[in-house]
């Protein structure tokens, strides 16, 4: 309610979005690696997530909000995302 919610119901449209292969197969990918660098990563209002518990949320969320071959995939090459991850944080 207010004003900047009245301006946003008349400018925006929402519409039932997008699922599965209708999803960008680039943006299906930069969610997953999002999401677990949110989990991972330690903010000024959190800790970050310690990487078994993270890759079990992951692990679990396939078939749900990630598509289960991307997981399959982000989990088979995770010794190259760590490494990464350690490089440049």
């Amino acid at each position: 309610p207010g004003k900047i919610g009245n301006i946003f119901a008349k400018t925006v449209k929402l519409g039932p979005g997008k699922r599965g292969r209708e999803i960008p197969l680039s943006a299906r990918i930069v969610a997953l690696a999002d999401v677990y660098d949110a989990l991972v990563s330690e903010r000024s209002y959190k800790k970050g997530w310690k990487e078994a518990s993270a890759l079990k949320y992951i692990r679990f969320q396939a078939g749900r909000q990630f598509n289960p071959e991307l997981v399959k995939i982000f989990l088979k090459i995770y010794d190259v995302i760590r490494a990464i991850r350690r490089r440049y944080t």
